[in-house]
């Protein structure tokens, strides 16, 4: 069967992996281009224009989602505005969290403008695979990721065996015993991985909610000594404890958040 071009009509190869010939292609790349570039300037996307859009196929919408954020972020912030336009695009495209990496690229964002203003985003607490979460009187969640608690522990490495050291002739029928010693426990300190569930950080604590099987950890917000942000998790120090918490995350950008969440509540 014949394929004809869905713009001008005109007969395409056989072959074609388009619906559109070679004019009408670049004719509608062109306009999307500067579609894109109205979007940029004017920080805002219209309803006509995310309709145009729809025309691409989604590895092309993806593509011009990432052209759309890096010049909003070029300036390294990303203003309310500009933030509103993106989610727009996302819903508009059918595009997942995971696609565009929303919590690594845009989700800081809105948290540092927010806290800009004075106050925390809240979250609805709704986490697959875990039991209901039992909040406080007056308890608002502002933020929540999977974690691992891993504790700094005494670990036995076993009996390490001594020596009946070395004898040495002094006199006839006189020898001496030199270099003996008994044997001792071998032990090392070492993070061991004690619980595993869903690490939130409220307006009155941060708490582990555990999956079935572990245990749970309660921190209130005044007993919090200090707390180190890394890439892959958050160390916590509680008041009266010598050693620390540390929350194991996977999502680059969560340990971030709650150094957010937790430089505001604690007022550092």
């Amino acid at each position: 069967m014949a394929k004809n071009c869905e713009r001008c009509g005109k007969k395409l190869s056989f072959f074609s992996p388009d619906n559109l010939c070679k004019e009408c292609k670049s004719a509608l790349e062109a306009e999307i281009a500067k579609v894109e570039n109205e979007i940029i300037e004017n920080k805002a996307v219209s309803d006509q224009q995310l309709e145009f859009l729809k025309q691409q196929k989604k590895g092309s919408s993806i593509k011009q989602y990432f052209r759309i954020y890096n010049q909003f972020e070029a300036d390294k912030e990303l203003e309310e505005a500009e933030i509103e336009t993106l989610k727009k695009i996302q819903e508009a495209f059918n595009l997942t969290n995971e696609e565009v990496k929303f919590d690594e690229k845009v989700r800081p964002y809105i948290y540092f403008n927010s806290i800009q203003t004075g106050e925390l985003p809240t979250v609805d607490l709704q986490i697959e695979g875990v039991g209901n979460v039992v909040l406080r009187k007056g308890e608002l969640v502002h933020f929540a990721d999977k974690a691992i608690l891993k504790e700094m522990k005494t670990i036995n490495l076993g009996y390490r065996g001594g020596s009946q050291g070395v004898s040495i002739r002094i006199a006839k029928g006189v020898r001496f015993r030199v270099g003996a010693h008994r044997g001792h426990i071998a032990k090392e300190e070492k993070l061991v991985e004690t619980s595993i569930g869903v690490l939130i950080v409220t307006n009155k604590r941060l708490f582990l909610h555990p999956f079935a099987g572990h245990k749970p950890l309660s921190i209130p917000l005044n007993k919090i000594l200090s707390y180190y942000c890394y890439k892959n998790g958050l160390e916590v120090y509680k008041e009266g404890r010598e050693k620390g918490f540390f929350f194991g995350l996977d999502n680059s950008s969560s340990p971030e958040l709650f150094g957010l969440c937790l430089g505001y509540l604690l007022g550092s």
